[in-house]
């Protein structure tokens, strides 16, 4: 049996993780791991403030991480998946023209509302099948169009952020497909940028990179002297694409069994939906905003975003904050103790969205749809694990009956899994049993596509044999009083209405 040693970097919204993988007779190891924190932060930026990723503070993590992995063996090549829609800009030697704004920062809204009225809905939905959020990587460069500095005028290419780590690796100014694909840029038809689209945003198409495949055989490059000689590894160590988006990586390494499944990688965000073999870029999905992200060797991930643990991270900083710093364990028995459904809310507020005072700002939703306030924490926990799970159910729903599928079980992967009574609320509020895979399955989604690519490995299921399969978390039973009240809280939800 092949036996690789590959190196995943995974980066998320909140921390990134570097990860040695290993594959040994079927048998999946993970032999080390590095992780550092990660975040926005505000910055001045043309006399206003912006919310910004530190990108070489992300690099240093990186760096450090692939020294550690690379110290205790043997590297067949190394990958990185990050979240998707933000980049960077680079000029011809690499450099970024413009600090790496982030995808929670708002000052994309009016080009997302201008575009969606200049171009139509139908026009780019028709062209691209990804949902609208104001965040999507074609209004933040329409965006850094209209900018007084002009920083699409003084860049070479548009990287990614796991093309970004990469060009700072090996010197590759490629696109990875999944993550190419969900910029709203994209052409699911002709596989390739959409030129006329980018034009009428004013985004000159001379800067979008070209795009390969994740599970592409030949790697993007090999790692540069420089960088080889800070992390202990051989020059010319192979560099490859993976799935770069982090939901593909996840997607890809979720034990899915048949077309009866949803997957919902989950964390930060939820993301909830079918893995399906094209996508479905009818007016009802258009309606009900799904996304179609293109996947690994073909597939295709429909979907949509649902706000995840986000809500809960957000009022955990505030609470820490003020003196009441509350561990995640400690969070979920208070919540598990509360109330069931004593007071649920849209989730995805726009409201929410941004850094801040997150239980000031629930609270302030919470009181415009006359549900009852949240009296402390504990409450306000369950508010949000109550509401997350509700948003998931009505998405499941949604989703299935626009795709056509008729859903029969509940994947989870991701280190929302790890959250039981989060699991066991989904569970109840569907009527649906649910398997939890590996907390880390995005970066072993990263590390299975590398080794499908080293193997030279064609399809979907041969990723299969290389994870291990789920574990059985929950199951409709498990809550029957949730399961009970669950469709009268939904109705409140959509309601607004106590």
């Amino acid at each position: 049996m092949a036996e690789e040693r590959v190196i995943a970097v995974d980066l998320g919204a909140s921390s990134g993780r570097v990860i040695g993988v290993q594959v040994r007779d079927g048998v999946v190891d993970i032999d080390s791991l590095h992780r550092f924190s990660n975040g926005p932060v505000l910055r001045e930026i043309g006399g206003g403030s912006r919310w910004c990723w530190d990108f070489e503070g992300i690099l240093e993590g990186v760096i450090e991480g692939i020294t550690m992995v690379a110290s205790k063996g043997r590297v067949d090549s190394i990958a990185v998946d990050s979240w998707a829609v933000d980049y960077g800009l680079v000029d011809d030697r690499g450099g970024l023209v413009a600090p790496v704004t982030a995808y929670r920062d708002e000052r994309h809204r009016p080009a997302f509302e201008r575009l969606r009225r200049e171009i139509g809905d139908e026009t780019i939905y028709g062209r691209t099948g990804i949902q609208f959020l104001p965040f999507n990587t074609l209004y933040q460069l329409a965006t850094d169009a209209g900018e007084p500095d002009r920083p699409l005028e003084r860049a070479d290419r548009m990287l990614m952020i796991p093309d970004l780590i990469a060009n700072r690796l090996c010197g590759s100014v490629c696109g990875e497909r999944t993550n190419a694909g969900s910029t709203q840029c994209f052409d699911v038809d002709r596989d390739e940028w959409a030129e006329d689209l980018l034009a009428r945003a004013g985004i000159p198409a001379r800067i979008m990179p070209p795009v390969v495949a994740g599970e592409s055989a030949e790697p993007l490059g090999g790692l540069l002297g420089s960088v080889a000689r800070r992390v202990g590894l051989p020059p010319g160590t192979p560099v490859r694409a993976t799935a770069g988006h982090d939901t593909a990586a996840a997607v890809a390494a979720a034990p899915l069994r048949g077309a009866g499944d949803v997957f919902i990688s989950s964390g930060t965000w939820s993301l909830v939906g079918f893995e399906l073999e094209s996508p479905v870029r009818t007016a009802s999905a258009m309606r009900i905003n799904a996304t179609n992200e293109p996947g690994v060797f073909g597939t295709t991930r429909f979907l949509r975003n649902v706000s995840g643990l986000w809500l809960l991270q957000e009022c955990r900083r505030a609470w820490a904050g003020a003196g009441r710093d509350h561990d995640w364990d400690t969070l979920a028995a208070m919540a598990a103790a509360a109330e069931p459904f004593r007071t649920v809310f849209d989730p995805d507020d726009p409201s929410l969205a941004a850094p801040g005072d997150m239980p000031e700002r629930i609270a302030r939703v919470v009181a415009d749809a006359g549900e009852p306030s949240p009296v402390d924490d504990a409450s306000m926990a369950r508010a949000i694990l109550d509401s997350v799970a509700l948003k998931t159910a009505r998405t499941i729903e949604e989703l299935g009956s626009v795709a056509g599928c008729d859903p029969e079980r509940i994947v989870v992967v991701g280190g929302g899994g790890a959250n039981l009574l989060l699991d066991r609320l989904i569970s109840s509020c569907t009527g649906l049993p649910l398997v939890t895979g590996s907390t880390e399955a995005t970066a072993l989604g990263n590390a299975a596509v590398q080794i499908a690519a080293i193997r030279g490995l064609g399809n979907r299921d041969s990723l299969t044999d290389l994870l291990p399969a789920g574990i059985a978390a929950a199951g409709p039973d498990d809550l029957p009083e949730v399961r009970k009240a669950a469709p009268a809280a939904l109705a409140r939800m959509s309601t607004g209405q106590p």
